[in-house]
């Protein structure tokens, strides 16, 4: 499978206290970052609005097989 380079953009933005608490929580639960978290969410709300493709996949990786 041939390896695509993703270049990224830094956004800065704030959350409330419930948020950052249930990120807390899903990242102790899953091991799942809450940056990755939010990137995932995002991903969904744009592929609803009809705003990226739905085929588009990132794999982590720090993903352990």
């Amino acid at each position: 499978m041939a390896s695509m380079v993703v270049t990224r953009k830094r956004y800065s933005f704030w959350i409330n206290d419930v948020q950052a608490a249930g990120l807390k929580r899903v990242k102790d639960a899953e091991g799942i970052s809450e940056s990755e978290q939010i990137r995932q969410a995002l991903n969904e709300w744009l592929k609803k609005k009809g705003a990226i493709e739905t085929g588009l996949r990132r794999v982590s990786s720090r993903r352990k097989p």
